[in-house]
């Protein structure tokens, strides 16, 4: 069914998404202003998102099976925890345990558009599907367009990044600016999608069919 724009359902769904996007341009512009370890917390994020992605699309699909709701609900909370494993690991690396309550906040933002219903009632698993297949697809976009193209630095300078004092090794500790840059692309686009029910993904599935 067609629709002329996007409800408040559409907004509320994307708000987290264009937040999560205004925090890493922010960043990006302006890290001495906000604070250099806002750098680490947004790479961090980004790899939290890359388990999100995954975990969410399973959920999603135990969440509105067919299935008795207790045994949803064990599945679910089965799912969580396993995932929870790796968000840990990341933890751990960093040196911090936020991320474990930042992986459940973002699950619960990437399932946000069925639980408020954007989609008809009957069709969340659908609408999982769809949710799944652009963050999917707008997270390897990113990445892969801020790894390969020339990205500006803007104000992560070579005493930023010091002062970061990042873990690790590799492109985005070496070069920070690039994880911001992927970040603030993928929420911006995400937040996009989620604006109009990820409907160039519908369309472009129904194309296939």
């Amino acid at each position: 069914m067609s629709r002329s724009g996007p409800s408040w359902r559409d907004g509320a769904a994307a708000l987290p998404d264009f937040g999560f996007a205004g925090a890493c341009l922010a960043t990006w512009i302006a890290p001495s202003w906000i604070g250099p370890e806002r750098i680490g917390s947004l790479m961090l994020l980004m790899l939290i998102e890359f388990v999100v992605i995954h975990s969410a699309a399973f959920m999603g699909m135990v969440l509105w099976s067919e299935t008795p709701a207790s045994i949803r609900a064990v599945q679910a909370l089965g799912l969580g925890v396993f995932y929870s494993l790796f968000v840990a690991a990341f933890g751990l690396a960093f040196g911090t345990w936020w991320p474990l309550a930042a992986f459940w906040v973002l699950v619960v933002n990437r399932l946000l558009g069925a639980l408020l219903g954007q989609a008809p009632s009957g069709a969340e698993r659908d609408f999982v599907k769809q949710g799944w297949g652009a963050s999917a697809a707008l997270y390897l976009l990113a990445v892969a367009v801020t790894t390969i193209a020339p990205v500006p630095r803007f104000g992560i300078t070579a005493e930023v990044i010091r002062a970061a004092d990042l873990p690790g090794s590799g492109l985005w500790i070496r070069e920070p600016y690039r994880v911001i840059a992927a970040a603030f692309v993928y929420f911006a686009l995400l937040g996009w999608s989620e604006l109009y029910g990820h409907r160039a993904f519908r369309q472009r599935r129904s194309g296939a069919a």
